[in-house]
């Protein structure tokens, strides 16, 4: 199961605070979508701390997603 993009850069903007100028800079780093938030914190656009708020999150949205096709 894969995350809507906008949904995390969303998450990542209004939760983290990501500055919405990073995110296109970052995403063609990103060979798939589940590598931004580790890119952010090589970057260190995040802390650790935050990185593992945006894997729980992650993590929420698939089991959201796993519920309403079940």
């Amino acid at each position: 199961m894969t995350i809507q993009k906008h949904q995390l850069i969303r998450f990542l903007q209004e939760d983290l605070a990501v500055p919405t100028e990073i995110i296109p800079v970052i995403l063609p780093k990103c060979q798939n979508l589940n590598r931004l938030p580790v890119i952010l914190w090589q970057y260190k656009l995040v802390t650790i701390a935050d990185l593992d708020r945006v894997f729980q999150w992650i993590e929420g949205q698939c089991a959201t997603q796993y519920k309403m096709t079940v």
